[in-house]
């Protein structure tokens, strides 16, 4: 099969050129994403790079082989940012431009030979995409699959490179290998178009992952406090019950001590203030998914831990936040917490938190800002 380098290159530019306008259109359509137009430069970038250099007649002049290489690279910059916002980081303008200030200033004493120049932009792109692949996998704060399939195709990419910068310094008598060591050819065309779609497929992947785990995240969480609500509590309590296999377990059940006359009094700034603080306590002191607001001023927690541990755990928790509402509030309202201990083997979470309630009551009228077990 004769594949015609004109048409291939062609064919890569202009669909370069839509997957780019498609990962910006869906930027626009949801601005939350910012990666994806990141993203969408990177493939106007390439497109714009590999047609200036290989679309004209000839060899290309110092000044496009300058900046088109200088685009190409500017293009993997742009992919590496992208990959930096997608994971909640800030945009780095020195790692973006660190490629194309390297081969401008190397640009001058390599320009006459075509395997030094070869290395060089190579060695550059194959840089920049495992670095890419390095901030998907190390920097990911959420549990998605679609990164883990772009950080094996990045590292392929770095491969591709790699072999390439290889090729700049020797060749081999096998024809199509030594095609990629080309400026431009059919066969590495051939595999960019390729390599490009299921590329841009992916990203758009991890943006709508993304965007999904988010609302489910919000579907579980409480705003205020940033809390689990009381739905994705009793879930994470249900699991952690059934993990235990019959094994003793401990419910507190958590309620905040005159939060209606604290709401009356200094407002409900002062209330929304003194929920946050109690959040931020208990995720210092409980294990992520342990604990969750079930409404109101109440909250519970559920930890494999046996009657006197939890008792002495909520003691800690009720002392934490007295002294930070205290310091937080600089004395303008006074805020305890009053806690009922429930612990038990092979019990559901509703019969917990029954239990938990019957020594919170007790709590409550023995003078509240004190911990009763069950």
């Amino acid at each position: 099969m004769v594949l015609d380098p004109a048409t291939l290159t062609v064919t890569f530019v202009l669909l370069s050129a839509v997957l780019g306008l498609l990962l910006l259109f869906s930027w626009a359509l949801n601005r939350k994403v910012t990666a994806l137009a990141w993203w969408g430069s990177s493939f106007w970038l390439i497109a714009i790079g590999i047609g200036a250099a290989n679309l004209g007649h000839g060899q290309p002049a110092y000044a496009v082989l300058l900046g088109a290489n200088a685009l190409a690279l500017l293009s993997y910059g742009a992919l590496y940012t992208g990959c930096r916002v997608f994971n909640g980081r800030p945009a780095s303008a020195r790692g973006a431009l660190a490629g194309v200030a390297a081969w401008i200033a190397a640009f001058p004493f390599i320009a006459s030979s075509q395997g030094y120049r070869l290395i060089m932009a190579s060695l550059l792109a194959c840089a920049y995409s495992i670095i890419s692949a390095w901030e998907l996998g190390r920097h990911a704060k959420r549990p998605l699959a679609s990164p883990r399939v772009a950080v094996v195709l990045l590292l392929g990419l770095a491969a591709f490179n790699l072999s390439r910068a290889g090729l700049g310094v020797t060749l081999t008598s096998v024809s199509w290998i030594d095609a990629f060591a080309s400026r431009w050819s059919p066969s590495m065309a051939l595999l960019l178009v390729v390599f490009g779609s299921t590329l841009a497929f992916m990203l758009l992947s991890m943006a709508k992952e993304s965007i999904e785990f988010e609302y489910k995240q919000a579907a579980l969480i409480d705003p205020l406090t940033g809390a689990p609500n009381r739905r994705a509590f009793m879930r994470n309590a249900s699991r952690l019950l059934a993990g235990l296999e019959g094994r003793a377990a401990s419910c507190l059940l958590f309620d905040l001590d005159n939060f209606k006359s604290i709401n009356d009094r200094y407002g409900h700034d002062t209330g929304d203030r003194v929920l946050t603080i109690f959040g931020e306590v208990l995720a210092s002191h409980l294990p992520e998914r342990s604990f969750g607001r079930l409404g109101g001023e109440e909250f519970g927690a559920i930890l494999s831990l046996d009657s006197r541990a939890a008792a002495d755990l909520a003691d800690r928790i009720r002392h934490a936040f007295a002294a930070s509402a205290k310091e937080s509030l600089d004395g303008a309202a006074k805020a305890t917490v009053s806690v009922g201990c429930a612990t038990g083997a092979g019990l559901d979470a509703n019969t917990m938190l029954q239990r938990a309630d019957e020594a919170l009551y007790r709590a409550k009228r023995g003078g509240r800002n004190t911990v009763i077990a069950a």
